[in-house]
């Protein structure tokens, strides 16, 4: 991917998507989870995650997220082997929670996401 690529995080329905986009470099923007005991307090976390520091921590900028946001760890390559024996590729992530949220999920999303959990 190069620098004039869009800085966009993508939303895949299927994780292997999202893996195989970040290792190529692009902004993937992994699944939100729920989390009642998180160093911010219970609610919903998302992240941006990509193999490209670079490009990351532009779209960090571009968004107003200071770059100490950025986290380093490892993710599956899917295509280097069955599940037990897959190589690692060093990524990062930036965090988002609360208000930061809306920053990279869209609001339809959001909204779905809290109507699931307000009707269970």
């Amino acid at each position: 991917m190069s620098d004039n690529d869009d800085l966009t995080p993508r939303w895949f329905d299927r994780r292997a998507d999202g893996f195989r986009h970040a290792v190529a470099g692009g902004l993937w923007l992994a699944p939100l989870i729920y989390l009642t005991n998180a160093r911010f307090g219970p609610g919903w976390y998302g992240k941006v995650v990509s193999a490209d520091p670079g490009r990351l921590l532009r779209w960090a900028a571009r968004t107003g997220i200071p770059a100490r946001g950025l986290e380093a760890k490892s993710i599956p390559d899917v295509d280097s082997g069955p599940r037990t024996a897959r190589r690692r590729v060093p990524a990062y992530h930036i965090d988002l929670w609360g208000p930061r949220l809306a920053l990279a999920y869209d609001a339809q999303y959001l909204a779905r996401v809290e109507a699931r959990v307000s009707s269970a």
